[in-house]
Order: C-alpha cells, then structure tokens, then sequence
C-alpha cells in the first residue's frame, strides 16, 4: 500500500501577535509539493508577518505548523534554523544579493561560503530557469529584473520544500516580471510548494490557489487557473 506523500506546508489557527497589536490573527493553509499560491492583501494586513512565521523566522503565538509532514511546534530554535536552511527557500524583497560576486556565486553562497564546491549545481540550475547567459554575470551590473531570478535561483537551489517570495514582481515591467513567475513556477516544476506575496492580481491569477489576507485574517479564493497549471 502506497502512502501519500504528506503536504508540503500545512497551517492551522496560525497566529501572530505584536505588541504594538498588529499582526496575524488567523491563517488556515495546505500546500502541496509542485503547488504554487498567491496571498494578496493591502498593507499591514499580515503578509510579511505570514512569510515570517512560514519560513520559521517567527514562532507562532498560536496554532500549528508542519512543514514537509514536521510539525514544528516542538522543535527548539537551532532545529526551527535547520529546518529552514534545508527546506525553506526565502526570496526577499530587498533580494540581499552580493553585489561583488557573479550571479553563480550568489546562487551557490545558499550553501555556505565554499562557493566553488557547488558551481555545477548553481550554474545548471541558472541554465534550467533560462538563465545561462547570466551565469558569470556580476549582479550590481544586472537588471532588477535579471536580480531578481538571481534571488529565485539562489532560494530553488537546495531543492527546498517551501520556495516563499516576498512581493516578486514589485516595480517590475509586465514582461519582466512575466520572466521571473516562469523561474518561481520552474521552482514548483522541481517540486516545491511557492507562496508568493503580491498587490497584483494579474500575478496571483497565475497561481494554483488564491488567498486573501485582511485584518489578518487568511481566508481561500477559488483557484484562478481551471485544473492547475
């Protein structure tokens, strides 16, 4: 008998407080591996503190969270660390690439300083998400677009679980920004759940599923895409 494979995330009553009282007052989520999903929402309704508390950044004041079938309630700071950087790929929205290194070397530095131990795998992930030609590239001599697939590659780069973006497309021209979802939906392809934060809806209804975040609340829309991808 063959089990199923559990959800890539799984969220319930997540729960976030600060104590200037804001924050995330409810979030019920299920993503499954190769599963993209968009969470829209004006600002200040919870998005970043939702990114914060899935990538394990943040410990929730309420609710549980499993991440590749863990829960992860149990687990002490340095095991929630672990977790993340074997599991979680995080693009942010700053991107917090090096300007004085190629864009290889930005992908490869996911795996710690010894950047040229994992040269084949940055480079041949650069060639799978249409980027080879950018491979030597330095990046403060990049577009922000061109930056921004560099930050997709580096989060895609250990095979994680969970791909999370924060705002992706931001400031990004239609076609630009047209080229960085293929690189995030080449990120589910490899088998990874993405959860993407955006303000466009032309964006978010390029996703498997579709949230709502208002006054913290997380709430599901119908899918936009009729049978997936």
């Amino acid at each position: 008998m063959t089990t199923a494979a559990p959800p890539a995330v799984s969220a319930e009553g997540l729960a976030y407080r600060y104590t200037s009282g804001s924050g995330l007052n409810r979030a019920d989520l299920l993503l499954d591996a190769g599963a993209t999903a968009a969470v829209e929402g004006p600002s200040g309704s919870g998005k970043s503190t939702l990114l914060a508390l899935l990538g394990l950044i943040l410990s929730p004041a309420a609710g549980s969270l499993s991440v590749a079938g863990a829960d992860t309630r149990s687990l002490s700071r340095a095991e929630r660390d672990l977790v993340r950087q074997r599991s979680i790929g995080i693009v942010l929205q700053d991107l917090g690439l090096l300007p004085f290194l190629n864009a290889w070397e930005n992908v490869a530095a996911a795996f710690g300083p010894r950047l040229s131990r994992h040269r084949a795998a940055a480079r041949d992930l650069l060639g799978e998400l249409g980027m080879a030609e950018l491979a030597e590239a330095r990046v403060a001599e990049l577009s922000g677009g061109q930056r921004q697939r560099i930050a997709v590659a580096r989060a895609a780069v250990k095979t994680p679980v969970l791909v999370l973006a924060d705002e992706p497309t931001s400031g990004l021209d239609p076609r630009t920004a047209e080229a960085v979802m293929r690189s995030l939906r080449a990120c589910a392809e490899r088998g990874a759940a993405v959860l993407l934060v955006t303000h466009d809806p032309a964006i978010a209804g390029q996703c498997d599923r579709r949230y709502v975040l208002d006054e913290g609340t997380l709430s599901s829309r119908e899918s936009a895409v009729e049978g997936g991808r």
